[in-house]
């Protein structure tokens, strides 16, 4: 029934369920025109109609599953993030290898084969394939879940592999190959080109004539490496005056002798580094190929054997600790750098001595020894002795300084070869001295100021402002002291 109620409309219907319609103001006006003696009323036939209005309609909405990741394999790499849905597979293609039996597995391309003349080429130690298989296995929490809605899809588009899929003991295994993969992202069957895309399985639930789909989801990227020689080697970057081709990573370091380990000094890289060439994939750091030296041999005979199935070793976080360890004392090694990205490939090589762009010998080559305590230390050696540590953030900042403004001229190049000759005899008094060694830290206080500003601000700019500092600091000087004198008020 419907009437007008003070010019407004009074709507009432019996309560049905699902689907029925009650209007609040109706209460309102049996309160007002009623004048009902029980206050709370009003609110108690209002939560009880809103909760059972809720209580109908979660009872009618279709149930929704939870998907819950037991395993998956058959990537170059893969990462998994906070929460399951959005791991990450990354797959690189660079060279061929022999593949698994039962491709299920990733194989190696780094066999150290000549290619074009060279022995380092774009190559990876989990080479994707396209017959290689991503087995994913996950589980639902709607345990009448069958293998007939088992639901594969590739962004929006579902995906039919050529291996069935399986549910057993209410886990579903899926196996796609990346061929397939890359096929139904829009690249060939054999992966020619870099890819990236959304990959999800899971189960369809239907419920009250509603299909929904309860699906984990996986970002798939890849990048195949290039045939044209264009990623093969970095242009050397000593200073910050070179050009260095974006997507280049680390392009520059000097080998430098410690106990049983060489450091790669000096490192430095390309402003967009960590970018790739494949956009989305980021570098994981710089790797290093080494060769020991043989009886007779001189270092460019050396490095002419270093290949891409040499002694491996990545940095995984190579600006606090550049260390490439387990070597020998007293032999003398040589290594040539790398760029490896989140797919695994392996690219952006050293350009060897005699090659167009490169390097000398003597910075690829060090021979490690044993040296004393705390002078272990990649050359900062007072610096480390009053810190205690050649990885203290101060003796960071000093090397920082001499990479960006020392080495790069030839008077700061001589200034640091005084330095490392005259440093080592000061630097065994300090480290044996807790007095000297504050002593000294109080003197380097300043100069580690002046460095931090330099190398943050720059070094004209820093110069500036101590000149300026320095100005002021000595007026103040003659005002206050040397004036107060001069009148006799001291």
């Amino acid at each position: 029934m419907e009437r007008a109620v003070s010019g407004r409309p009074f709507l009432f219907r019996p309560w049905s369920g699902r689907g029925a319609f009650f209007d609040f103001r109706t209460l309102a006006w049996f309160d007002e025109r009623m004048r009902l003696p029980w206050t709370g009323f009003q609110h108690h036939l209002r939560t009880y109609a809103l909760s059972t209005l809720v209580g109908g309609m979660l009872l009618s909405a279709p149930a929704l599953a939870t998907i819950t990741l037991v395993s998956v394999d058959g990537a170059s790499r893969i990462d998994l993030a906070t929460t399951e849905t959005k791991t990450t597979l990354y797959a690189g293609f660079a060279g061929t290898c022999t593949a698994d039996a039962n491709s299920a597995a990733t194989c190696d391309s780094c066999s150290g084969e000549t290619v074009s003349s060279s022995k380092l080429w774009p190559c990876n130690k989990k080479n994707a394939y396209n017959n290689l298989r991503i087995t994913i296995r996950v589980q639902s929490s709607n345990t009448s879940a069958v293998l007939a809605d088992a639901i594969i899809k590739v962004g929006e588009d579902t995906l039919t592999p050529s291996i069935n899929p399986t549910l057993a003991d209410g886990i579903l295994n899926v196996q796609v190959t990346w061929g397939e993969l890359c096929q139904k992202l829009g690249q060939s069957s054999g992966c020619t080109a870099d890819f990236s895309g959304e990959l999800s399985v899971g189960f369809k639930t239907t419920t009250d004539s509603t299909t929904t789909n309860d699906l984990m989801t996986f970002k798939v990227m890849g990048r195949v490496a290039k045939t044209d020689g264009s990623d093969w080697v970095y242009t050397n970057c000593p200073t910050d005056d070179i050009t260095i081709p974006a997507g280049s990573g680390y392009c520059y370091f000097s080998a430098y002798r410690g106990d049983e380990k060489i450091y790669a000094d000096q490192l430095a890289r390309a402003d967009d580094y960590p970018a790739s060439t494949a956009p989305g994939i980021e570098y994981a750091g710089p790797v290093f190929f080494y060769e020991k030296q043989l009886d007779g041999e001189d270092d460019n005979t050396t490095i002419a054997r270093i290949s891409n199935a040499s002694s491996y070793i990545q940095l995984v976080d190579p600006e606090r600790d550049n260390r490439i360890d387990g070597l020998e004392n007293d032999v003398r090694y040589c290594m040539v750098m790398a760029n490896q990205d989140k797919t695994g490939i392996v690219s952006y090589y050293s350009p060897l001595p005699g090659t167009s762009g490169g390097v000398d010998a003597i910075s690829l080559c060090a021979t490690p020894s044993k040296v004393v305590g705390l002078l272990d230390d990649k050359s900062c050696f007072i610096a480390t002795a009053a810190f205690g540590s050649d990885m203290a953030p101060e003796v960071q900042s000093f090397r920082d300084f001499r990479n960006k403004y020392l080495l790069s001229n030839s008077v700061g190049t001589r200034i640091v070869k005084l330095y490392y000759k005259h440093s080592p005899f000061y630097a065994n008094l300090i480290a044996k001295n807790e007095f000297a060694k504050s002593a000294v830290r109080t003197i380097l206080w300043p100069l580690l100021f002046f460095a931090r500003m330099s190398v943050t601000f720059g070094l004209w700019v820093t110069l500036l402002l101590a000149v300026l500092t320095g100005v002021s600091t000595y007026e103040m000087y003659r005002r206050f002291v040397v004036g107060r004198k001069t009148r006799g008020e001291a």
